[in-house]
């Protein structure tokens, strides 16, 4: 994925937003942080994010997940459990605990769709 590329983080565990805006940042990627579906949607509306980033704790509901998707937004579900995961409505789902070169490949995957 492009560097460009801006990701919307949405975790409300207090250890995570921080130190993903960070690793992201030094990977040269543009980064905001929304702790609920409220402002998820009031950042995807100011501001050009290509991903959203998602800890699954507040599922988006089908509605503001269609209205995500309409916007053409990619989005990355990380997630504690099996049951979770399908409840999310995400693109690439990411089981915690994870490896970061799993979010760098989860990362990849909008701009490999957009090559096929």
């Amino acid at each position: 994925m492009l560097r460009s590329t801006k990701i919307l983080i949405h975790d409300e565990r207090s250890d995570s937003p921080e130190f993903l805006l960070k690793l992201l940042a030094h990977r040269g990627y543009k980064a905001g942080f929304a702790k609920n579906t409220a402002e998820i949607t009031a950042m995807l509306l100011n501001s050009q994010y290509t991903v959203v980033l998602t800890n699954g704790k507040h599922t988006l509901n089908t509605d503001h997940h269609a209205w995500i998707k309409s916007s053409s937004v990619f989005i990355i579900g990380i997630t504690d459990s099996h049951t979770q995961a399908q409840e999310l409505h995400a693109d690439v789902y990411l089981r915690r605990p994870f490896l970061i070169s799993e979010l760098w490949r989860a990362l990849e995957t909008p701009h490999q769709l957009c090559e096929e």
